[in-house]
């Protein structure tokens, strides 16, 4: 599971949410200036997942800048949206012998998160706040996070911790049901408005960061990060419905799950090859009894001037939580069910490609007379996922590949 990356809102199927955290490369980071230079960056993400009558698009725009104030005082400023457009399973293992009649429903949603921060750097130390606020048509979050870092023993070691608060609020059916009748939501309309038939559901998180990187030798680079995150609230999708014996109940989730990750990775500069090779690999654990291994091997090639390639490999591996069955009825595995193909036992692969440039500078150490430098970044991943043991009734999971592309544009001064 991707645990550094939020909690997946109601409207989105968690393989969105997946592929779209593989967008951002597990790659190393190195003990250098304590603060970047003034500059603006945007850029845009597409996730395309297709099978069947199933398919989704998300298309992420977003738009940061950052400011120095003085020597001491660095403020960033940020945007981002998900547009999402396509169709979600309705009621899982509804009869369905083949994908065309697998029970769907239409997602149509945006949302905009906005954010800004504050940080504070004296030489190789540095300490920073933030702000998030993010809202779509049935979530709604809040989120503070604190961070501070410090370069040692020559700039040779940097470690870092974080911690992040998340105050989010999920839109769901009004009323008391028993689980097992519960209906599932049929749409967004009137949630955080009409409170006759919606309510408010709480999700509360909070999320632990450590990290240390050293440079071990001039061309190699060792950096082990840890994770933690508590959850604690309402944790269903909401829309999603489950059938138990003759009825369809939306599927029902424990309020609380505490994820664990440790990872570490290695870079390796192979100076007559003007290249890098890295590895990664980390090892998950949550309360829910899911545990997974994700391990990944890239390399970075400079190939002419300020141009560069990098190839990445990842697989990915995860056995089900201690509640997921593929059949309710037949098998209940105790007070809990859920219908969320990411909760069984899964495997993926990805492969990808990025193409990165800088810009040359002139006489005067400018790009184009104003900017101190300009970079251009292109992305490509694609995703095969495996679900062994996940069906809609009969029907094995159409959509098992995605394609996922980015650009982003970055201009300093």
């Amino acid at each position: 599971m991707q645990l550094r990356f939020p909690q997946l809102r109601a409207g989105v199927g968690n393989a969105c949410a997946l592929a779209l955290a593989l967008l951002v490369p597990l790659s190393l980071s190195f003990p250098g200036k304590a603060h970047a230079e003034d500059g603006i960056a945007v850029g845009s993400s597409i996730f395309r997942e297709t099978g069947g009558p199933l398919h989704m698009t998300v298309l992420v725009p977003t738009a940061k800048a950052s400011k120095d104030i003085g020597e001491a005082v660095t403020v960033r400023a940020g945007w981002t949206a998900d547009v999402v457009s396509g169709a979600s399973v309705a009621v899982v293992d509804a009869p369905a012998a083949k994908v065309d009649a697998i029970s769907s429903a239409t997602v149509t949603d945006t949302r905009h998160a906005f954010s800004g921060g504050v940080e504070l750097h004296d030489g190789p130390s540095a300490l920073g706040v933030g702000y998030t606020h993010a809202f779509e048509n049935d979530y709604l979050s809040n989120a503070f996070d604190v961070s501070a870092r410090t370069e040692l023993w020559d700039h040779d070691t940097l470690l870092e911790i974080s911690y992040a608060r998340a105050f989010d609020e999920v839109c769901d059916l009004a009323g008391a049901f028993d689980p097992v009748m519960k209906p599932r939501l049929d749409s967004s309309k009137g949630c955080f408005s009409d409170f006759k038939t919606r309510r408010d559901r709480d999700l509360d998180m909070h999320t632990w960061q450590a990290s240390w990187t050293q440079a071990l030798t001039p061309v190699l680079s060792l950096q082990v990060t840890g994770t933690a995150q508590l959850s604690h609230g309402f944790q269903s999708n909401p829309y999603r419905a489950v059938r138990i014996g003759r009825t369809a109940a939306q599927e029902h989730h424990p309020i609380d799950r505490a994820r664990y990750a440790l990872g570490a990775g290695l870079r390796l500069w192979l100076a007559p090859l003007r290249g890098a090779l890295q590895t990664y690999a980390r090892a998950y654990r949550d309360t829910w009894d899911i545990t997974s291994i994700t391990g990944e091997l890239a390399y970075d090639q400079t190939l002419i001037g300020q141009l560069r390639l990098r190839g990445r490999a990842r697989y990915y591996t995860q056995t089900a939580a201690a509640f997921y069955s593929d059949d309710y009825v037949l098998d209940p595995h105790g007070q809990y069910f859920t219908g969320d193909r990411e909760l069984s036992d899964m495997q993926s692969l990805l492969a990808g490609a990025a193409l990165l440039w800088s810009a040359p500078t002139d006489d005067n150490g400018h790009v184009l007379a104003v900017l101190s430098g300009f970079e251009l970044t292109l992305k490509g991943d694609v995703l095969k996922t495996y679900f062994d043991h996940f069906h809609y009734d009969k029907a094995a999971v159409p959509n098992t590949m995605a394609l996922i592309g980015s650009v982003e544009l970055h201009g300093m001064f």
